[in-house]
């Protein structure tokens, strides 16, 4: 859980602010796995709650889609998000509501933040050669002898007359 005491925000002035530094080693965000999360968030009281501003640096081990083997990709989240208050009437819009104890739980911000950062088709690198469809070989690591030509059956016959 990436989670900050902000209770001294919950009832001060409009524009009072707190810096929380973000710096945790590997950890889940529910289905995601990231080596770290580092990085300076500002949480503001505003007149909706407290509007949280910040750049958090993140690496997440995802799989490579060709070759299916883990790789990592770094990411920067840009923060920019208001929290509700505990037993304020929430408007409408209002993802994110602070804790009732004064805690700030940043976790489903950062997961929802990585998700969108996620390329549709993650590589381990730009050049992977991804996997034999045939054999299965790992073909970044090795090489395999499965007859690359394939034809369709329906014009097999044509192949004769080369």
């Amino acid at each position: 859980m990436i989670s900050f005491d902000v209770s001294v925000l919950t009832k001060a002035r409009l524009g009072a602010s707190l810096t929380l530094n973000v710096d945790t080693g590997p950890q889940s965000l529910t289905d995601l796995k990231v080596n770290f999360l580092q990085g300076t968030v500002q949480a503001i009281r505003v007149p909706d709650g407290l509007l949280i501003q910040g750049i958090v640096e993140s690496q997440l081990r995802l799989e490579c889609v060709r070759c299916l083997e883990p790789c990592s990709l770094p990411i920067t989240l840009e923060l920019e998000e208001v929290f509700g208050l505990p037993g304020a009437n929430q408007r409408q819009g209002v993802t994110y509501v602070v804790g009732d104890g004064g805690w700030l739980d940043l976790a489903p911000l950062l997961c929802e933040q990585s998700w969108t950062a996620i390329p549709m088709k993650p590589l381990c690198r730009a050049d992977c050669k991804g996997l034999c469809p045939q054999c299965g070989a790992n073909l970044n690591c090795e090489s395999c002898t499965c007859e690359r030509a394939q034809i369709d059956p329906r014009l097999a016959v044509l192949k004769d007359l080369l």
